[in-house]
């Protein structure tokens, strides 16, 4: 039974461990190298995937061929590193390589115009791995999928959770998504407990989409696997700041050792609020 387990690990960590690649190209408008709302959709779209490990990242930028060979090559360097800046910012992510390569010759195959469309880009390459991918689980019935769950307007006793809901992260990291709409969220939690001045909690941070040899998920900051610790103290931090003392707050990562029944992978990807006292 210890050899049959044993190589069922060494078959997931070898799942695990085989590295894919995958070019992401976005566009610019004609002699601009700042990003468009379209082009950073289309890189959050794939980088915020927390199933992700990303090794390395190579960043390659173009332009048409208006223009001199000179200005050309210094505004697609100024693309690229206006991909690498913005990944830099938003993710946390080095890259291995950023170079612009200047012009790139038309294709008589499509019209002038869209063929210097088409060249005016950056290539983004991703060499990465996965720890698992987002699975569906049947029958959801999303009016019963949180049936378990309290409200802050009820009256709660020991034992009782609130999942924090629009409370959502961008991928491998401890940033918001929406701050604005987080803020309000994280509030509710603030007048809750300082209207309720004797109760205790506990911040438990939940992650998605990992495999069964790993325990979290990896966070892109710490550069180790306790993505959900990380979000975890994000909360706690923010309450410590808003006023609530410490000793009425514990907070704790649980990885995906307890996914919510009957959802989908993502909505394993959440922060809850034990009540510990009231």
């Amino acid at each position: 039974m210890n050899r049959i387990y044993f190589l069922f690990l060494f078959f997931c960590s070898f799942l695990y461990s085989q590295e894919e690649q995958k070019s992401v190209v976005v566009f610019f408008n004609s002699n601009e190298f700042d990003l468009s709302s379209e082009a950073e959709g289309t890189l959050n779209a794939f980088i915020s995937d927390e199933t992700l490990i990303i090794s390395s990242i190579t960043i390659e930028g173009f332009c048409d061929d208006i223009g001199s060979n000179e200005n050309n090559l210094i505004l697609s360097t100024n693309r690229a590193q206006s991909v690498a800046n913005y990944l830099k910012k938003e993710f946390n992510l080095d890259c291995k390589s950023v170079v612009g390569k200047g012009e790139l010759s038309l294709t008589r195959k499509i019209s002038i115009e869209q063929s210097r469309k088409n060249n005016r880009k950056v290539v983004v390459k991703i060499a990465f791995s996965r720890t698992s991918e987002e699975t569906v689980i049947s029958n959801k019935d999303s009016e019963n999928l949180y049936k378990n769950y309290k409200t802050f307007s009820d009256k709660l006793v020991v034992g009782d959770k609130i999942i924090i809901k629009n409370l959502l992260f961008k991928g491998g990291l401890t940033i918001f998504e929406n701050p604005e709409e987080a803020i309000v969220e994280l509030d509710k939690i603030v007048t809750y407990l300082n209207e309720n001045p004797n109760t205790t909690i506990e911040i438990q941070g939940h992650v998605c989409c990992i495999g069964v040899v790993h325990s979290d998920a990896h966070d892109r900051f710490s550069g180790k696997n306790n993505l959900s610790h990380t979000r975890a103290q994000k909360i706690y931090d923010y309450l410590i700041e808003k006023g609530i003392t410490p000793n009425r707050m514990t907070h704790m990562g649980y990885g995906r050792k307890f996914p919510i029944p009957g959802g989908i992978e993502s909505e394993n990807k959440r922060v809850e609020i034990l009540i510990t006292k009231v």
